[in-house]
C-alpha cells in the first residue's frame, strides 16, 4: 500500500537517535579526557577538537540522507558495492602505509579508511541479493553467492593487511541466521575455531587423538541406542574438524604475524609479555581495575593522565571510561550499547520490507562485532586486533561510516509503511 505521507528528519526513532548522541557525546569527553594534556595548544590540532568538527560533519551527513530518495539507495545497491570494491583496490595502489597497514587514503592533515565504509557498501549489496526473487539462502548454490560476496572485501582487507576490519566484516554471516540459514552452520563454525584454538594450545596430536575419540564414541551410542550408524555426517564433520586441526599449523605459523602469534598466546596464558606485546593489556587492566565501582573523577585518572596507554584515545577508549567512571559508569555505557542493539533489533523486525529489514541486521551484526569484540579486547578475553568502540573511539571514518550505516537505515524504517 503506497502512502501519502512524507517522512523526514523528525519522523526518525527517537530513542535510536538519542542513543546515538549519548554515545557521541560520551566519545568527545573521553577523547578530550585521554589528550587535553599532550602538548597541542590548539582546539583545531587536538584529537578532541577534530572529533567535534567530524560530528559536526556527522550531522550534516545525517542531513544529506534526509535528502537522498530511499529508491535510489535500493535501486543502486550493486553500484555502492562495486564503488566499495573499487576503493579497496585503490587504497592498495595509492593509500598511505599507517602503522604497518596500507589501509588509508591521505588527504592534507586527515585521512580516510574506505574499509569502515565499505561495511556500509556490502550490507546494501547484500541486502540487494538476498532480496533477489527466488534467492533463498537455504539453497546451497545461493549461500556460497552470499558467503563470496561477503568473502571478497575480507579478502581486499586482509591484503592491506587489516585483520581486525577483516573480522568485523564476518558478522554479515549472522544475517543469514535471520533470513533461514540453519544455525548448525553456526555450531560448526564455532567447533572448528575451537578446534583450532586447541591446537594451539594442546598442540596437534592430542587434540586429533580427542576429535577421533569422540567420534567412535558417537557412533558406538548411536547404534547401541537407536541401532543407527551416522557414518556418512559424522565421517564428514571429522575430516573438515582433521582439516581445521592440521592446518592449524600452517596458519598459525606461515599466514599469522609474530606479534599476532604473541598475542594471541598472551590471552591464552602460554606467556607472559608486560613490557613487549602484552603492555597495552596490562596497562588497560590497570586503568580499569583502579577506577573501583564509582571512579576517581574527570581528568582524574593515573594511567589516562599519565599517558601509560599508548592511543588511549582510539581503540582503548574503554579504559578512560573505566578508570575515571568506574564500574558504574562503564556499565552504563554497555547498557546504553545494549539499549541502542535492542532498539535495533525491534526497528528491523517491525520493517514491512525484506531489504529493509537486511539493512537494519546487517548494521546490528556489525555493530554488536565492534562493540562487543573491542569490550572483550579491552578486558583481555580477545587478542589485540585494532577494533574501534563504535561512536566513542577517535576517527573520523568510523564515526561518519557507523553514522551513514545508522541513519540511512533510519530513514528506511521511517519510510516503513510505504510501498518503495
Amino acid at each position: 500500500m503506497k502512502s501519502s505521507r512524507k517522512s523526514g528528519l523528525f519522523d526518525y526513532d527517537l530513542i535510536s537517535v538519542l542513543l546515538f548522541n549519548a554515545l557521541v557525546f560520551i566519545g568527545i569527553v573521553s577523547i578530550y579526557s585521554a589528550t587535553y594534556n599532550t602538548g597541542q595548544h590548539s582546539w583545531m590540532q587536538s584529537f578532541y577538537g577534530k572529533q567535534t568538527i567530524w560530528l559536526l560533519f556527522s550531522y550534516i551527513l545525517v542531513i544529506v540522507i534526509g535528502f537522498i530518495p530511499i529508491k535510489t539507495i535500493k535501486n543502486n545497491a550493486s553500484l555502492f558495492y562495486l564503488f566499495g570494491l573499487s576503493l579497496l583496490f585503490l587504497v592498495l595502489i595509492f593509500g598511505a602505509n599507517i602503522n604497518g597497514n596500507k589501509s588509508w587514503f591521505r588527504l592534507g592533515n586527515f585521512s580516510i579508511q574506505p574499509a569502515e565504509f565499505v561495511k556500509l557498501f556490502t550490507i546494501l549489496g547484500l541486502a540487494k541479493l538476498l532480496t533477489e526473487h527466488d534467492f533463498k539462502i537455504t539453497n546451497f548454490k545461493n549461500l556460497l553467492q552470499a558467503s563470496l560476496l561477503i568473502l571478497i572485501p575480507v579478502f581486499l582487507i586482509l591484503l592491506q593487511p587489516d585483520l581486525g576490519s577483516a573480522i568485523v566484516f564476518l558478522s554479515l554471516f549472522l544475517v543469514f541466521y535471520r533470513d533461514g540459514l540453519s544455525i548448525f552452520y553456526y555450531l560448526f563454525t564455532v567447533l572448528l575455531v575451537s578446534l583450532f584454538m586447541l591446537t594451539i594450545y594442546f598442540g596437534s596430536k592430542p587434540v586429533v587423538m580427542g576429535v577421533a575419540t569422540i567420534f567412535l564414541l558417537f557412533n558406538l551410542w548411536t547404534y547401541f541406542k537407536f541401532k543407527k550408524l551416522y557414518l556418512g555426517l559424522t565421517l564428514g564433520i571429522l575430516l573438515l574438524a582433521l582439516i581445521t586441526i592440521l592446518g592449524t599449523g600452517f596458519v598459525y605459523q606461515k599466514v599469522l604475524k609474530p606479534h599476532q602469534r604473541n598475542r594471541i598466546e598472551i590471552i591464552m596464558g602460554m606467556k607472559q609479555d608486560d613490557k613487549g606485546t602484552g603492555y597495552n593489556l596490562k596497562q588497560a587492566l590497570i586503568a580499569i581495575g583502579s577506577g573501583g565501582l564509582t571512579g576517581k573523577g574527570l581528568l582524574k585518572g593515573s594511567q589516562t593522565q599519565g599517558d601509560y596507554i599508548p592511543e588511549q584515545h582510539t581503540d582503548w577508549i574503554l579504559t578512560v571510561v573505566g578508570e575515571q567512571w568506574g564500574f558504574l559508569g562503564t556499565g552504563l555505557l554497555i547498557l546504553l550499547y545494549v539499549f541502542l542493539l535492542i532498539r535495533l533489533v525491534f526497528l528491523a523486525e517491525r520493517q514491512k520490507q525484506k531489504f529493509s529489514r537486511i539493512l537494519g541486521y546487517g548494521l546490528i551484526s556489525i555493530l554488536f562485532f565492534h562493540f562487543a569484540l573491542n569490550i572483550l579486547m579491552v578486558i583481555g578475553l580477545f587478542p589485540t586486533i585494532g577494533i574501534p568502540l563504535p561512536f566513542l573511539s577517535y576517527g573520523g571514518s568510523s564515526l561518519w561510516a557507523f553514522t551513514l550505516m545508522l541513519f540511512i537505515f533510519l530513514k528506511f524504517d521511517a519510510h516503513r509503511i510505504e510501498d518503495w
